[in-house]
């Protein structure tokens, strides 16, 4: 009898130490992950950077910008903590998503005149680029810097929407910023959160600290 406890006993440390082992592997897995899409924002980052160019010297403050090209963006939301370069590419590519944020290519380009920047990112688990975005409210500010310029602007409406409801990236007869993201955050999403803010000022964009 003592010798079977024994033998129990050692069965179950056996099967800690495999849990142990399991669970020091996914913490591994996911850190390596991690690291992975730290170190692609960075090159992004250096992308962005050689985007940038000096304005010419004057008024801080822009009344006519219009972006003619697709090029990395930064966009900053300070009330989730979100700082990211936004990517060019198909934004129905998900290796491209596991990324960062994604430009939706068929939405308008960052401007002073009516249009709709419309822009894809994952919510929750290891991709939580956008997981908090439903904290955002009306006035909260958002900032797209593009080719030395920094668009601001301020939220305006969240809803939910159907996934196949494309009508919330149409352009607008303002200019607008449209971000969208699964909900609900942290499962599989079946529906998409949709934040929209309307530009108030074009400024310089500063450089990265």
């Amino acid at each position: 009898m003592p010798r079977e406890k024994s033998k129990r006993r050692k069965i179950w440390q056996w099967l800690g130490i495999l849990l142990v082992v399991c669970g020091l592997g996914l913490l591994g897995y996911f850190a390596y992950q991690k690291v992975q899409i730290d170190y692609y924002q960075y090159r992004l980052r250096k992308a962005y950077e050689d985007t940038f160019y000096d304005l010419p010297d004057g008024s801080d403050k822009f009344d006519d910008i219009v972006i003619t090209e697709r090029q990395p963006m930064r966009l900053v939301i300070p009330k989730i903590n979100v700082d990211l370069i936004v990517q060019v590419g198909d934004v129905f590519d998900m290796a491209l998503l596991d990324k960062g944020p994604v430009h939706f290519q068929m939405s308008d380009l960052p401007s002073t005149e009516p249009g709709n920047v419309a822009i894809a990112a994952h919510r929750g688990s290891r991709w939580g680029f956008f997981t908090d975005l439903d904290r955002l409210r009306a006035g909260d500010q958002l900032f797209l810097d593009v080719a030395g310029y920094r668009f601001i602007y301020e939220m305006e409406w969240k809803k939910i929407v159907e996934p196949d409801d494309w009508s919330v990236i149409d352009s607008t007869d303002y200019p607008a910023l449209t971000l969208q993201t699964c909900h609900p955050k942290n499962v599989r999403g079946t529906h998409r959160l949709i934040v929209r803010a309307k530009l108030v000022s074009v400024t310089r964009a500063p450089l990265f600290n």
